[in-house]
């Protein structure tokens, strides 16, 4: 067995769906599955035995749900990571968001596909556990960089793929009272799932929140998230924004694109268009955040220590696009202090 295979263990309550997942991982030689749980006592049993290194779980789990499951491992395996396995459904989706708060890694969503058919899973699945198997955390180095002033912006846009709907509760809930400039968001999501996202995070803000299905103004104090399968762009129309869901661009690597939504606020609205880079694999952000910093606006990326996975903040910190690489605790204070002010760049090591 190679020095990096990554053990999993299988908890779900299905004797069907533990064989079909089991019959897709056993493809995959840099996966071995050690074991099998059915409910989720017993999933936490074999996790202190077994020792694995990422646990696919059902969040519809018998004696203790999934999200029993996550609370306890975070106390007393807390370096076990979860893939979580969900339904969209209404209470499917909703549940899910609360598991990846409670600190799972990621989430498959089998309802996509016919019971009989979850073997076209099979790729989405290997590539989430293997990303969470791999993962790794090193604390970023920040040095000083030169100083600039940034006016206030027309608009914020915010792009994450892996780890963010944890991570955007957190940053729009905290946006300052004096940041009201109206904030686009691209969450690399099922369409599915989008609602429950938007839904989730107007608890915990007082602005508006919406999901962006058809043209729509970017008023003051509100939050728009990009619908699925469509491409987000901001437009000027007369003397006012406007937030225009498009089609995406043929091959497209990720849609809704959250380069497709950088580019055009930095075209749009220049130097008064500010852009926020959040955790997830690729680099789907990266150049839009670049095209953001050559127009003249702030920028921001999430660290590597805060980011479930570091990759598309590190692509653009790497790219030069990120006058700030913060964690992720730091990034309201950091734009409630660029509202009109004068900030000093920090910029990852």
């Amino acid at each position: 067995m190679s020095s990096a295979t990554i053990r999993v263990l299988i908890a779900d309550d299905s004797p069907f769906v533990r064989r079909a997942f089991r019959r897709i991982l056993g493809q995959e030689p840099t996966l071995e599955v050690v074991g099998e749980a059915s409910d989720g006592e017993q999933a936490l049993a074999l996790c202190r035995e077994l020792s694995p290194q990422v646990l696919l779980l059902d969040l519809g789990m018998p004696v203790l749900d999934g999200l029993g499951v996550l609370e306890r491992l975070r106390r007393e395996k807390p370096e076990i990571a979860v893939v979580v396995v969900s339904a969209a459904a209404q209470r499917g989706a909703e549940v899910t968001l609360l598991a990846l708060e409670a600190g799972a890694f990621d989430f498959v969503d089998k309802a996509a596909v016919k019971l009989m058919e979850l073997h076209e899973l099979g790729g989405e699945l290997i590539a989430k556990i293997k990303a969470a198997g791999e993962r790794e955390r090193f604390p970023a180095q920040a040095r000083p960089a030169p100083r600039g002033a940034f006016g206030r912006p027309e608009v914020v846009v915010v792009g994450a793929s892996t780890g963010g709907p944890p991570a955007l509760l957190l940053l729009l809930s905290k946006l300052p009272a004096s940041l009201s400039a109206p904030v686009a968001v691209v969450q690399h999501i099922p369409a599915s799932f989008v609602g429950a996202l938007a839904g989730r995070i107007a608890q915990a803000t007082s602005r508006k929140v919406r999901v962006a299905e058809r043209a729509l103004p970017l008023d003051e104090g509100t939050i728009s998230f990009c619908s699925g399968g469509r491409d987000l762009a901001v437009h000027r129309f007369r003397d006012g924004l406007t937030l225009l869901p498009r089609n995406p661009e043929p091959g497209a690597p990720h849609v809704p694109s959250v380069d497709a939504l950088f580019r055009s606020a930095a075209e749009v609205c220049g130097s008064r268009a500010w852009g926020v880079l959040l955790t997830g694999m690729g680099r789907d952000g990266a150049e839009g955040l670049l095209a953001i910093r050559k127009a003249g606006g702030l920028t921001v990326a999430q660290d590597e220590t805060t980011s479930t996975v570091y990759g598309m903040p590190k692509v653009a910190r790497e790219l030069g696009a990120a006058f700030a690489v913060l964690s992720l605790h730091e990034i309201p204070g950091y734009l409630a202090g660029a509202v009109g002010g004068e900030l000093e760049a920090i910029t990852g090591a």
